[in-house]
């Protein structure tokens, strides 16, 4: 018997949706990260084993709280995605977490523009509000330019 997802039957757990975060934090504010990981692996082992960033990314907070800040952001940093814009913002986030503003600001500076309104905030943490209106304004798209050929009210086809 094959079972297929439908309302009834979800399939295997999503690990990122609203009700296993507060199960993750849970872990966080009881200092169980452990339990926290633990939890993590089973949904992994559910999914298949594959573990993309959208998973990842949660275990980051558990293993900067068993085994310290450094041993995080490594293991994110040897991650398949961990050197893309993607993964800039939380390995950023656990940087300012611990204190390390400047190091969060050189890691999103890296992917910007894709992640100028997190760097925006860490600029204006460190009290450099122009570096970040500039990084802000970078990322503006501009409007696109209008052909300057003849105008049609034609459908294409």
């Amino acid at each position: 018997m094959t079972l297929t997802a439908t309302p009834s039957n979800p399939g295997p757990p999503d690990p990122t949706s609203d009700r296993n975060q507060p199960t993750i934090g849970l872990c966080l504010d009881q200092g169980r990260p452990g339990d926290g990981l633990a939890h993590l692996d089973a949904l992994d082992a559910a999914r298949g084993g594959e573990e993309d960033w959208d998973l990842y990314w949660i275990r980051l907070p558990l293993i900067a709280a068993r085994d310290g800040v450094d041993e995080a952001i490594g293991q994110a940093r040897s991650h398949p995605e961990g050197a893309t814009s993607y993964a800039a913002p939380h390995i950023a986030e656990l940087l300012a977490g611990a204190g390390r503003t400047e190091e969060a600001v050189a890691v999103l500076e890296q992917h910007a523009p894709a992640n100028s309104h997190d760097l925006a905030g860490y600029l204006i943490d460190l009290g450099r509000v122009e570096d970040a209106l500039a990084a802000l304004h970078r990322c503006t798209p501009r409007p696109p330019e209008l052909p300057d050929g003849p105008w049609h009210d034609d459908p294409p086809f």
